[in-house]
């Protein structure tokens, strides 16, 4: 069952951000990129909060299911935004597209399949050079992380001055984002207040 839902996030003193979205309850793990979890609306409201780096960045959303960081980066003024999620997740990347419409980004935002690990020539050959890399619940399951640090590794060759902000829920001591950084990366981490 879909329903749709409106995001208020909070920016200091200017006028909160309202991000309209349709997100489905999740019956199994196939469905989890049609859901927001909560590090979905806390890196939201990071990209809100750190709008600065926003403005007129090119931006690009990994995995990013209902694309709630990604339209957010897009009302706080992001040149352009790549919504990215694995290619053979259909119905994810046409609920992103919906959700892209709900918000009229039509102009700002487009829809990427990209599926981690799969470099081929088409995201070789891609021109864009991103300002900043989002990404909630990226490092959720471990068989996903050289596959996902292959396609950061393409992204950063594309611009070594990209920041990565990701924001994580960790679930286990031993699946951390600190055991996967220990890994050769050539990109910056910026740190994440943590959440309460």
């Amino acid at each position: 069952m879909s329903y749709e839902q409106t995001l208020t996030l909070q920016r200091g003193d200017k006028p909160p951000v309202l991000v309209r979205y349709r997100q489905f309850m999740p019956d199994s793990d196939e469905d989890n990129g049609k859901y927001v979890w909560p590090s979905g609306r806390a890196l939201a409201q990071h990209v809100v909060a750190s709008e600065h780096m926003f403005h007129d960045a090119i931006v690009i959303e990994l995995g990013a299911g209902v694309g709630l960081p990604g339209l957010a980066a897009a009302a706080v003024g992001a040149r352009k935004v790549y919504l990215c999620d694995r290619a053979e997740h259909e119905d994810v990347l046409a609920l992103i597209q919906s959700n892209i419409g709900l918000n009229n980004h039509h102009d700002v935002c487009e829809v990427l399949p990209l599926t981690w690990g799969c470099i081929d020539t088409r995201l070789v050959a891609w021109k864009v050079k991103p300002d900043v890399i989002l990404g909630a619940d990226l490092f959720y399951k471990t068989a996903d992380f050289e596959p996902l640090l292959a396609t950061l590794t393409v992204l950063f060759e594309k611009n070594p001055q990209a920041v990565f902000v990701t924001v994580y829920e960790e679930r286990s001591a031993r699946r951390t984002l600190g055991t996967v950084v220990t890994i050769e990366f050539p990109g910056k981490l910026q740190p994440f207040p943590q959440l309460s």
